[in-house]
């Protein structure tokens, strides 16, 4: 018979997954090419290059890092849903078990 003798946070999963996809979402609503210096702030052909190449691989970057943090959040999420899951199975179970000893207690056993 497995043990169960463990305790979860479900608040702090709970914050944790929410905390995730609100900094997902910050990412999508700036974009990168909002942050970097305009072709005409460079003053020359060359920085401009240099620039856009740059806020090229950043952008593919944070779009990467937004993907894989999606996913944990979501993740996150459902190890919350199954501890609440495995919590609720594990009263019920526990309200029958009491149910079944009130019964042979007022019966006296038999």
């Amino acid at each position: 018979m497995p043990s169960y003798d463990f305790e979860v946070d479900l608040e702090s999963l709970a914050k944790a997954a929410q905390g995730l996809a609100e900094t997902v979402q910050l990412f999508k609503d700036k974009d990168v090419e909002d942050l970097v210096p305009s072709e005409d702030a460079c003053g020359s052909d060359e920085v401009w290059s240099a620039v856009e190449e740059f806020k090229d691989r950043w952008e593919r970057g944070m779009n990467n890092l937004c993907e894989d943090v999606g996913e944990m959040s979501g993740r996150i999420g459902k190890i919350a849903m199954n501890y609440i899951e495995l919590n609720e199975k594990g009263t019920a179970e526990m309200d029958k078990a009491k149910s079944a000893a009130t019964d042979l207690t007022i019966t006296g056993g038999k």
